[in-house]
């Protein structure tokens, strides 16, 4: 009996072995497909080969690529379609600017050129205003939602049922009463807390609130691995807001929350606010699949024609997400570093570079370029901490300055080369917002906007540590083992 009973078991187990391979080499199959990132690909062929069960189970949960996922993917590629469209029947003064402006914009034209040809993002003028940190933003965000007459677009990656957040849904509710319409797009995961509250009183009030993508278990999802982390404010097609700044009460300094938050919006008035609005529009789309929005004349107020105007900052947007089939945001970020021939002054709280744009720092820092990077001390992640560490041995050993913020935590992602081309968007210089997130940033041409950006970033350098190489060196191997190790981790961030 107990020869029977064994060979049942081993029947058993052979069964399950064999299903179980079927599921790795599919698994295997998935990642090779799926993953286009070669340490990631790696990375994950290893977790699943070493943790048979576990490894398995943590790609489904965490590492799927949904770039053709369903509807989303559809409606998404529709609505570039049609952006396509929309540029082709207005007016694009891209190449005229270029030719007027080749001697100003320097070296950069190549970079203007990128942006258009391959992002399709037009070149315009526009006045930007700097908005250092939430004590400087929320008011003038809320000032500028009350004149609202036609409408109010909103996207943001998180928002808190906290003192802001809670004013710009008055404001939202007040405006939404008076007939202006409001749409709002929030990341379904960054957002979760306000589901019950705010997105409810706002719908209920007039307004339309929709996930950007929606999630059923937020902790589990797998789709959290796409998450909307845009913050974008646009009104009545003529004012814009753009940065790092979440509606949160901890991007406020005039509110006590314990801690410094340094960061870094820009308010738009000009053209460049249609492109916010088209990329508005698209996510719109993918998100709502009853109502579309079309991309209509009161959508895109005219601006008057702007002659020479030296008061005027010329700009484009450019926007990224795991739909495209190649990282615009990093493609843009690299363009910039290879362009450089003076100075780069780079602030981000979350630096986990891929190799291009490493190899794209040092190649600049070797020629002579002055490069300048400005991180947190102490990250608000561990891992990503860490992460961030494992990159400063090889920049340093090529003369890249390296900065650590001690005042609080620095949350900004801003870029400013050669005192000319200035960057401030929503996009960190990792992974997750070259691959995975959908963001969006202004890139900025003048030395008027860049001066201001550099006084910032120096400003900020007075409360910032700079790193020694050889002290930096004389730390444990078991130091250095922790950061290579949370770099091997990071790869399935």
């Amino acid at each position: 009996m107990r020869f029977f009973d064994f060979n049942v078991n081993s029947s058993a187990v052979i069964i399950v072995l064999i299903l179980y391979g079927f599921v790795l080499v599919f698994t295997i199959v998935r990642i090779l497909l799926d993953t286009n990132s070669t340490p990631k690909t790696l990375a994950y062929i290893l977790l699943v080969a070493l943790f048979p069960v576990l490894g398995v189970l943590f790609f489904y949960a965490f590492g799927g690529d949904y770039r053709h996922v369903k509807i989303t993917a559809h409606r998404y590629k529709e609505a570039v379609a049609l952006t396509r469209a929309f540029n082709k029947e207005n007016k694009d003064n891209t190449s005229a600017l270029l030719k007027e402006y080749e001697n100003d914009l320097m070296q950069y034209k190549d970079l203007v050129k990128f942006i258009y040809k391959h992002s399709h993002e037009n070149l315009n003028f526009n006045d930007y205003h700097l908005l250092e940190n939430g004590e400087n933003k929320f008011p003038e965000v809320l000032k500028e939602l009350e004149k609202a007459k036609s409408f109010i677009h909103i996207e943001y990656y998180a928002w808190e049922n906290d003192v802001r957040g809670n004013q710009i849904k008055e404001v939202l509710l007040k405006k939404a009463k008076e007939g202006v319409k409001v749409r709002v797009l929030v990341d379904a995961f960054a957002s979760r807390g306000i589901e019950k509250n705010i997105v409810k009183e706002l719908n209920e009030g007039g307004a339309e609130v929709h996930p950007f993508i929606k999630i059923i278990f937020t902790r589990l999802a797998s789709r959290t691995n796409h998450r909307d982390h845009r913050k974008i404010i646009i009104i009545d097609g003529v004012v814009g807001f753009v940065g790092g700044i979440n509606v949160s009460d901890r991007y406020d300094n005039s509110i006590d929350t314990g801690l410094y938050w340094r960061d870094t919006h820009v308010k738009i008035m000009g053209e460049s606010v249609n492109n916010l609005q088209r990329h508005f529009i698209i996510c719109w789309n993918a998100a709502d699949q009853t109502k579309n929005l079309t991309f209509k004349k009161e959508l895109f107020p005219n601006f008057p024609e702007t002659n020479i105007n030296k008061e005027k900052e010329l700009a484009q947007i450019v926007a990224g997400g795991p739909l495209d089939n190649i990282s615009n945001i990093m493609l843009t970020y690299f363009k910039i570093f290879t362009l450089a021939t003076q100075k780069l002054y780079i602030t981000n709280p979350y630096f986990v570079p891929n190799s291009s744009i490493l190899n794209a720092l040092k190649q600049a820092a070797i020629t002579g370029v002055d490069v300048r990077i400005l991180v947190p001390k102490k990250s608000d992640s561990a891992l990503v901490g860490a992460t961030t560490n494992f990159y400063f041995k090889e920049l340093l050993e090529v003369g890249v300055k390296i900065y650590l913020y001690e005042k609080g935590f620095i949350h900004a992602k801003t870029l400013v080369a050669d005192s000319y081309v200035s960057v401030v968007g929503t996009a960190n210089m990792d992974l997750r917002s070259f691959d995975l997130n959908f963001e969006i940033m202004s890139v900025i041409y003048g030395n008027k906007f860049a001066a201001e950006m550099e006084r910032n970033f120096l400003s900020d350098l007075e409360n910032s540590e700079l790193l020694n190489y050889a002290d930096w060196m004389k730390q444990s191997n078991w130091t250095f083992l922790k950061f290579a190790t949370a770099r091997l981790i990071s790869s399935f961030l």
